[in-house]
């Protein structure tokens, strides 16, 4: 790992990451959500209150407190153990052969296909698309250009989005690029060498 592949790491992704882009890189990423964590709350607040006001026992009080304080203390726990996420990111980044771009979109929920740019003439796109599938099913070439005319193709990332659980979904996205980019392009590239892959 070159000092100049660390700045070109260190330069590509925000100096400073959000709750969002940090939770996208783990799957307990949506436990630090304050949203989640009021929805925990609530219904123990609710029995809480009732409980004071019907002057129930000490224990009982007590024992609902600590219920209506863990979702908090989950929350922070969480939030502080992924601290260190954008250290990680410039590491991985830093150890690719290529350099790949607009991460930032990808670490908030964004993005539906990589753009990869070859130094030369593309890989045959059936050949491509067997190791793709590989990785899911849901992965395939979506666009390339005729035959010796482009050097750069579209890889959809395919994963659909959850209104349920849009969290989870920014983490499988986030997993299916790095199992893409560390399963597929990387030996790809020892083959095709690749320029640049970009997050679309």
């Amino acid at each position: 790992m070159t000092e100049t592949a660390r700045q070109r790491a260190e330069q590509s992704v925000s100096t400073r990451f959000t709750r969002l882009m940090n939770a996208t890189t783990s799957r307990w990423g949506v436990l630090s959500d304050p949203s989640l964590a009021g929805l925990a709350i609530a219904p123990t607040l609710v029995a809480l209150l009732a409980a004071l006001r019907m002057e129930a026992s000490p224990a009982v009080v007590t024992g609902l407190q600590a219920l209506a304080a863990t979702p908090i203390v989950v929350m922070i726990a969480v939030t502080l153990g992924l601290g260190r996420a954008r250290g990680r990111i410039i590491d991985w980044l830093a150890g690719l052969p290529f350099p790949l771009e607009n991460l930032n979109a990808l670490l908030n929920g964004l993005g539906e296909t990589l753009e990869i740019t070859f130094e030369g003439a593309p890989p045959e796109i059936a050949a491509l698309n067997a190791e793709l599938e590989r990785v899911s099913p849901a992965c395939f070439v979506s666009r390339s250009g005729a035959e010796g005319e482009a050097r750069s193709i579209d890889v959809r990332i395919g994963v659909v989005d959850s209104t349920r659980n849009p969290s989870g979904s920014n983490h499988a996205r986030y997993e299916r690029v790095r199992a893409l980019v560390d399963e597929v392009l990387r030996p790809l590239g020892e083959r095709h060498p690749i320029a640049e892959v970009r997050v679309k």
